[in-house]
């Protein structure tokens, strides 16, 4: 169990490690968010008060997507009553937070601004070991609110459905992904789920603080991804409206769904919901990817269950493949499907390498003991570009070759299991 919950979840090999969120003792949901969210803001208030101003001035930037276009961002609140949330007080939720990374020709205008939330910087500096200021002077060029693309009679732009890992980063921490997918035509929109994730700003301020996960307990574990499926079929049910309440010129079907750690195994088990529901002609996701997290439910299954019916696809850490076996459900889930799929390994990569840490890492080489030897630079070019890639197959019709053969450009990458898209 301790192997299968390491892949899982982004926490179990992150801030579980600080004890920034770790119960010292096993707690019930309600008593987890008493103690927890008054703790961790306790802490994130102190570290954002301790963080020296001059630290936040000289500033680095992520690096620049490399899409014709520019990239834009807006929030909007999803209400949806959920009564069998494991994390929330009393266990129910009402709302959970969409932010909507889109195209745009607007080019950036004035000066470049911390992409992170304070609070979201200064704990991943502290239970990540980064110099304070590290990640908080990071900018983007990412904007707010700036315009749509006039889209005219041409189609909508694909969208993609986005998820963080268990525990943080929010998905403000996967910036560098999502924004080059943007900048390619896609429109993404990330979920973050109010009291699972560290830190979580609505639109209106309100602000939600985390509470501890207690990662060894697979009851909870499987609590949480069902909350992810929930979530992420109230987005898909709501999203119609909400395009067009506020007029945005994307995609409401045939979407694309990934996502890193646990959100990865939500996005191969919303796909799979859907097309058993709906059928292949009417399922709002038609294919998903995963970041290196550790299938649950019907996918996790060896058997015929676990069929997604729909193109598939597994990148991750060298460790979820052969000859390692460190994760079963990886190694199980591909023989079983009925559509193309892929397991893809980069080698030297760890499971924290599957965010926007493999960018922080280049900025304070060796701070991160958790992040895997592999090149942060190369990393995040080959998650980039392989993702893409997949997307663009899958949901564009694009011949992508390089999701069928190694090639000489990333030899990083173990082509571990493929079958044609």
């Amino acid at each position: 169990m301790a192997n299968v919950l390491v892949h899982a979840l982004n926490g179990a090999t992150s801030l579980s490690d600080t004890n920034v969120f770790a119960a010292k003792e096993p707690t019930k949901p309600n008593s987890m968010f008493a103690k927890g969210a008054m703790g961790l803001r306790a802490v994130l208030v102190s570290l954002v008060a301790i963080l020296p101003p001059s630290t936040v001035t000289h500033a680095a930037s992520l690096p620049p997507p490399t899409g014709p276009y520019y990239v834009g961002v807006r929030k909007y609140t999803i209400e949806h009553y959920n009564a069998r949330d494991p994390l929330a007080p009393n266990n129910v939720s009402t709302e959970f937070l969409a932010t909507v990374f889109y195209p745009t020709r607007q080019k950036p205008q004035g000066a470049p601004r911390p992409y992170l939330n304070p609070e979201t910087a200064a704990l991943f500096e502290q239970s990540w070991n980064y110099s304070a200021g590290t990640l908080a002077g990071l900018t983007s060029t990412v904007q707010p609110d700036a315009p749509f693309l006039d889209v005219g009679t041409a189609p909508p732009h694909p969208t993609l459905l986005f998820g963080p890992g268990a525990g943080g980063p929010p998905t403000e921490g996967d910036t560098v992904l999502i924004a080059e997918l943007a900048s390619h035509g896609y429109a993404v929109f990330a979920l973050d789920h109010p009291y699972e994730q560290p830190f979580v700003r609505f639109p209106n301020g309100t602000v939600v603080t985390g509470v501890p996960i207690d990662y060894t307990s697979l009851a909870l574990i499987r609590a949480i991804y069902d909350t992810r499926l929930v979530d992420n079929a109230a987005l898909l049910d709501q999203l119609p409206a909400l395009a067009a309440r506020h007029r945005l010129p994307f995609r409401t079907a045939r979407l694309g769904a990934l996502g890193y750690s646990l959100a990865g195994a939500a996005a191969i088990g919303t796909l799979q919901r859907e097309q058993e529901a709906r059928g292949a002609a009417g399922a709002r996701v038609a294919a998903a990817l995963d970041l290196d997290g550790t299938l649950f439910g019907g996918p996790a299954e060896d058997g015929p269950a676990a069929d997604a019916r729909a193109p598939t696809f597994l990148l991750g850490n060298e460790a979820h493949g052969a000859p390692f076996g460190g994760d079963v459900s990886w190694l199980t889930f591909p023989p079983r499907q009925s559509a193309p799929t892929r397991r893809l390994l980069i080698t030297g990569s760890r499971h924290r390498d599957f965010c926007d840490a493999s960018f922080w890492k280049t900025l304070q080489p060796g701070a991160d003991p958790a992040a895997g030897p592999v090149d942060g630079a190369r990393q995040t070019l080959i998650l980039n570009t392989y993702v893409r890639a997949f997307f663009d197959a899958a949901l564009r019709g694009r011949d992508e070759p390089l999701l069928d053969t190694p090639s000489p450009d990333f030899p990083e990458v173990v082509y571990d299991y493929v079958s044609p898209l």
